[in-house]
């Protein structure tokens, strides 16, 4: 049983029965000084070891492909959906390497902890810093993997944060899925003060990087897949598409999937897995 973001209903799914990989704990040394990095559980970023789990496709070529999966701003919980939407895709997609990835600062349910900072879970997170750690953990990842193609699918905050990565570091991912990405940040943060009124945190200043705004540095090889539910209360379905029609403004790769009945939890809808299927070729 896990949340994803914000609202409080509860995905339950029958493939969360899973076995976490074994790993030490991180400490919290710089990410050239990262002692316990394996790139199995841990993974060196410049914030200093990321936590992973790493689940691998039983027909594995010498060049992989190599999918990461990262999670929401997961307010409610620790989050580990992460690494069961990672087995999933490890599962159904041969040669391939499936990781999910623990955000800098956040916690999983096994208490293992990714240095950084978390922030306050109010879209100010989305930094030039942790979207440069994500990126340094993923290049790592792939330098190990040697990976032929390089997909991210990523949900809500997470989602932001692949949309700047893919802007900012062009040449990283082959391609990307970002379910109910909050990709106009600016305006996602004015939609939610306006339904949390009390909660001050979600208009004051913040450093994050807004994907709508650095839309056209976005590589013309990457290919994008946005998806949201139309019945999502959390990041409506206009912050995916006003993303989108600025990204075909510049020409970039984009489609956008909308999902009829879903709302902000639509990470394990089949719909994902097979946009990830097809930006791996398979």
């Amino acid at each position: 049983m896990i949340t994803l973001w914000g609202s409080r209903r509860v995905l339950m799914t029958p493939v969360l029965c899973f076995v976490f990989l074994v790993g030490t704990r991180c400490n919290n040394q710089a990410s050239s000084n990262c002692a316990t990095q394996d790139n199995l559980n841990w993974v060196a970023a410049d914030t200093g070891c990321l936590r992973i789990n790493t689940f691998k496709n039983p027909a594995l070529s010498a060049n992989p492909n190599l999918v990461i999966v990262i999670h929401g701003d997961a307010p409610f919980n620790k989050p580990g959906y992460q690494y069961a939407a990672a087995k999933i895709i490890a599962a159904q997609n041969r040669n391939t390497i499936a990781i999910g990835l623990l955000r800098p600062g956040y916690t999983d349910p096994e208490d293992q902890r990714s240095h950084g900072r978390k922030g306050n879970t109010t879209g100010d997170n989305y930094t030039p810093e942790v979207v440069a750690s994500v990126a340094a953990a993923i290049k790592n990842l792939r330098e190990t993997y040697h990976a032929a193609r390089t997909v991210i699918a990523a949900h809500s905050g997470g989602a932001a944060i692949t949309g700047a990565l893919v802007a900012l570091y062009p040449e990283l991912a082959d391609g990307a899925v970002l379910v109910a990405c909050p990709c106009d940040v600016t305006e996602w943060r004015k939609y939610m003060q306006s339904q949390q009124p009390g909660n001050k945190e979600w208009s004051a200043p913040v450093s994050s990087i807004s994907p709508i705004e650095i839309a056209g540095k976005v590589s013309g090889k990457t290919r994008l897949v946005l998806i949201s539910g139309d019945q999502d209360e959390v990041v409506p379905i206009m912050y995916s598409s006003n993303y989108h029609k600025r990204l075909k403004a510049f020409n970039k790769q984009s489609a956008l999937v909308i999902l009829n009945g879903e709302g902000h939890e639509a990470f394990f809808n089949k719909r994902v897995f097979a946009e990830v299927k097809g930006l791996l070729g398979n």
